[in-house]
């Protein structure tokens, strides 16, 4: 079964501009991959390295050439879904030979990695940070269900279909979660949903298969639930999510700056 390195949220710009003005998110992502790259003999065998989204922080074609060549120093299969943030045009010429993606609509694909069905989900409308699974989409999620013969299945997408109770976060949401929820409901084999969007670990259950979103790479959002709490983003904890679709398998989250250790008990 597969072994997926979950990441989320790179926001990589064009040379000499940060992310809000702020964040020097291409930095942050090469400090990312060499964080990664030490840990790889500890974690283990990984299959692929699954993008949920915000590859990009402004759409432009050089910061998804600062991604992908960053990702690719891991030396290993990348597949990738658009986020809010990224563009769809520029996505599409910079990811197509990762997998089969439409010349046009929704950038929705199939990808079978070591016995488990990855199915890449678009949520992207252009110009706004909320949400939404087309009808088309949810058609091609519907059949890459029916036709997955028993094989464990991952859907990715971006915008997850959950609520935080983070009031800014959740505006920006998925417009129609209970559409997907529907679908998963009729599916009953191994299943997971992976997105990003949040800059968090959140867990939920949706047609009675699990949902986790990633911590991103660049930024984080406090757990703040008040109707006052205040917008805006920290500059951490930063981390990644790791999958194992084998029966009895875990998602796990890690922070990419490890504490002092180990010492022994």
């Amino acid at each position: 079964m597969a072994r997926l390195l979950h990441l989320s949220d790179l926001h990589a710009v064009a040379t000499g501009t940060r992310a809000s003005g702020v964040l020097d998110t291409n930095d942050l992502l090469r400090e990312a991959i060499d964080a990664l790259s030490g840990r790889l003999t500890a974690i283990g065998r990984i299959d692929a390295v699954l993008v949920t989204g915000d590859i990009s922080d402004d759409g432009s074609a050089e910061s998804y050439a600062i991604a992908k060549a960053q990702l690719a120093r891991l030396g290993l299969p990348l597949l990738a879904i658009p986020g809010n943030h990224d563009r769809r045009s520029a996505f599409r010429d910079a990811f197509a030979d990762t997998a089969p993606m439409p010349d046009d609509g929704p950038l929705d694909w199939i990808a079978e990695v070591a016995g488990t069905r990855i199915v890449g989900l678009d949520t992207l409308v252009e110009g706004q940070g909320g949400g939404l699974l087309r009808a088309r989409t949810l058609d091609f999620l519907a059949e890459a269900l029916d036709r997955s013969q028993g094989k464990p299945v991952v859907v990715a997408l971006h915008h997850p279909p959950l609520r935080t109770g983070i009031r800014f976060m959740d505006a920006i949401g998925l417009d129609n979660a209970e559409a997907l929820e529907g679908i998963l409901r009729r599916h009953d084999g191994p299943l997971w949903v992976l997105a990003g969007h949040v800059h968090g670990v959140y867990h939920c259950m949706l047609g009675g298969h699990p949902v986790v979103t990633a911590p991103s790479t660049c930024s984080a959002f406090v757990f703040d639930q008040r109707e006052e709490a205040p917008v805006g983003f920290m500059l951490g904890p930063l981390g990644f999510g790791m999958l194992d679709t084998a029966p009895g398998g875990v998602w796990t989250a890690c922070p990419l700056v490890m504490a002092d250790g180990p010492y022994g008990f």
